[in-house]
């Protein structure tokens, strides 16, 4: 019998798995050796841009997979980082910038062959840190939601174990976070309506202490200075999740309403829209309104929301390479990275 080996019990063929290529052939089609080809995949020095494509271009064309397995085995690791998503961001609806930013996060890992492993935890809750890092079932943390002097960072740093947060820490912490630069973004905005030919500005933001709220305000107080006109204090609306509606129905019944709102979130532009039309107003040609987060809540407006787009993508790939660094080459001593926004210029404004 041809065509393949035999089972000798019953004659039957044996099908064979493809044969996978290997980094020796990955090697021979670029015209490198082995080593350099291991170098380009776990982003190591010792080879220059024009060998790293041809490294590039060779794995594409051979389908080459790196296995993981016996990567994780030589290097005593795990290729995974834990992402603990706070309780309140599994709700996507009043949360959806943490949607996209685990999207964004599990792309940026993907690139450098590493898993996200997800867990949840309440507030100030450590149980489940402890129980991650006693399993060693991770290289390192990924954090969001920063208290700023955050326990969990504090957790993680008193243990060695590698991290980093998106958000800012305070001075006692390790520095090793990433974040946007909140009060530059509004202050961008509100330039960007100026050459639009707005005047009339109201601000609508969340109350509270937490800081990228404070800083927007404040974003929105610099943007008006520079532009030499002057708030007043009806001119600022900080709002609470529960009063939202009824802040912002007051806002645009005044006898003299603004024509033009700059809010601190997507979530309260979408709110906006709808006591918007409820007053008899068409957001884009009666009112203005703009947004900050660049969430997929934008694509459900209309008009399309002209927002202040935080850069998931460069800060996800920021907060994977600080954390492979730090995994590497232990604690980096340097000041965290602050990612400046973009304007996406919807109809709405």
């Amino acid at each position: 019998m041809t065509g393949g080996p035999v089972d000798r019990r019953d004659g039957t063929r044996l099908l064979r798995s493809p044969r996978r290529s290997g980094i020796v052939e990955v090697a021979r089609m670029a015209g490198v050796s082995r080593q350099t080809v291991s170098n380009v995949i776990n982003d190591r020095a010792g080879y220059n841009e024009a060998t790293r494509k041809r490294v590039e271009k060779a794995i594409k064309a051979l389908g080459y997979r790196p296995d993981r397995a016996a990567r994780s085995l030589r290097s005593r690791r795990t290729m995974q980082l834990a992402y603990h998503v706070p309780l309140e961001d599994l709700d996507p609806l009043n949360h959806p910038f943490a949607v996209g930013f685990l999207q964004a996060l599990i792309l940026a890992a993907d690139a450098k062959r590493y898993h996200i492993l997800t867990f949840t935890a309440a507030p100030n809750e450590l149980g489940p840190f402890e129980d991650l890092v006693a399993m060693r079932v991770a290289d390192g943390f990924v954090l969001s939601n920063s208290a700023v002097d955050d326990p969990r960072a504090k957790f993680l740093a008193e243990r060695h174990v590698p991290f980093v947060c998106m958000g800012r820490l305070a001075p006692h912490l390790p520095q090793s976070w990433v974040d946007v630069d909140n009060a530059g973004g509004v202050a961008s905005m509100v330039d960007y309506l100026v050459k639009q030919g707005h005047t009339d500005f109201a601000y609508v933001g969340y109350g509270g202490a937490n800081y990228w709220d404070i800083e927007r305000e404040e974003g929105f107080r610099l943007g008006l200075h520079r532009n030499g006109i002057s708030p007043t204090a009806r001119s600022i609306v900080r709002v609470n999740g529960g009063d939202l509606h009824s802040s912002i129905s007051r806002l645009l019944q005044r006898p003299a309403r603004p024509r033009t709102v700059v809010t601190g979130s997507d979530l309260i532009a979408s709110v906006a829209f709808g006591v918007a039309y409820m007053c008899g107003l068409a957001p884009g040609r009666d009112l203005a309104i703009t947004g900050f987060d660049g969430t997929w809540l934008h694509n459900l407006f209309e008009p399309p929301l002209t927002t202040v787009r935080i850069p998931l993508a460069a800060i996800a790939t920021a907060l994977v390479v600080r954390c492979l660094e730090e995994i590497e080459d232990g604690p980096v001593e340097r000041p965290g990275l602050i990612v400046p926004t973009e304007i996406f210029a919807g109809s709405s404004a």
